[in-house]
């Protein structure tokens, strides 16, 4: 890999998994629980995230001889929709619409998996755009890890409202850049 694609892949990874920072925000604010259980509940999004990767990416090796030469174009429809329901969830989150609370920890597996949901659809096209191969799956749970930490630490403010919804937008931004790169270059 030439340094511009492992640039490219490490954003694309970032981007693809900011998504998790609206889910995870507020569900173990820092002067409520234990930090180990704040490091749990970023595992559990970290693996989700992770095992949604590996789905995703199964799926696409059963479908996958079906897209054929248009892969590369299927893949770059992808990144559009993945991006564009993030610019969708993003303004939800910055309505107050998506707001969580859990008593049981079955809820963060539960939230895990719905953050997941994008990688999950990105992955489908796993064949048309893996960055690091199969540590793909470990740059996923490791970017997950990295967002989901701070996130359950913190409180439920407008500002973080505010702030989130910027982190999951500009990762969507980021996303249209990545895709648009990948279409009509050969960096990536």
């Amino acid at each position: 890999m030439t340094t511009p694609a492992i640039i490219i892949g490490i954003v694309y990874v970032l981007a693809l998994t900011t998504s998790i920072v609206p889910w995870a925000v507020g569900l173990e604010p820092k002067g409520e629980s234990t930090p180990s259980r704040q490091v749990l509940v970023a595992l559990v999004f970290a693996a989700t995230q992770a095992l949604m990767a590996l789905l995703g990416h199964l799926l696409g090796m059963m479908v996958g001889y079906l897209f054929g030469d248009l892969l590369k174009y299927v893949t770059f429809g992808m990144m559009v929709i993945v991006a564009v329901k993030m610019i969708v969830d993003s303004m939800k989150v910055l309505k107050g619409k998506r707001l969580y609370s859990f008593t049981s920890n079955w809820g963060y597996l539960l939230l895990g998996i719905l953050a997941g949901m994008n990688t999950l659809l990105m992955s489908v096209c796993s064949q048309g755009y893996m960055p690091f191969g199969n540590g793909y799956f470990l740059a996923i749970a490791g970017a997950a890890f990295l967002w989901a930490w701070p996130s359950v630490r913190k409180l439920y403010t407008p500002k973080m409202l505010r702030t989130t919804s910027f982190i999951e937008f500009s990762g969507a931004v980021f996303l249209i850049v990545i895709a648009i790169l990948y279409l009509f270059t050969d960096l990536i």
